[in-house]
């Protein structure tokens, strides 16, 4: 079995970023929050933040806390939706990827999750 590479341009960050949202937006427990999600706006922005994350672009300047605190106030999040994310990430990650980076990106989307759910929660 051929060796997976590491995550190593902008465009391994989109094909992450694009594979992990097609399961999200189909997934039964994360797809209704994202039933409204104008797709042409929210994959260019996390493509950025993903960028930022690993390679510390600093072409990243949002405050994904705020908009996670006003989706909580919607439809409140819960710890299972922080679980099957996290679980949906690295199993996005793995299956495309392996090395450093790809590691460093599991444990960057755990340390978010975690931090989000403990001010959110």
């Amino acid at each position: 079995m051929p060796t997976k590479k590491d995550i190593e341009t902008t465009d391994d960050i989109k094909k992450m970023v694009d594979l992990f949202y097609q399961k999200v937006a189909t997934d039964d427990l994360l797809g209704p929050f994202f039933k409204r999600t104008n797709w042409e706006k929210h994959l260019p922005v996390m493509y950025n933040f993903w960028n930022n994350a690993i390679f510390y672009t600093g072409g990243y300047s949002g405050n994904p806390m705020i908009s996670h605190q006003k989706l909580h106030e919607k439809e409140p999040l819960r710890k299972d939706d922080f679980e099957r994310w996290t679980k949906l990430f690295s199993e996005t990650v793995d299956e495309l990827f392996e090395g450093e980076k790809a590691k460093l990106a599991k444990q960057r989307g755990t340390g978010i999750a975690v931090i989000m759910q403990t001010k959110i929660l």
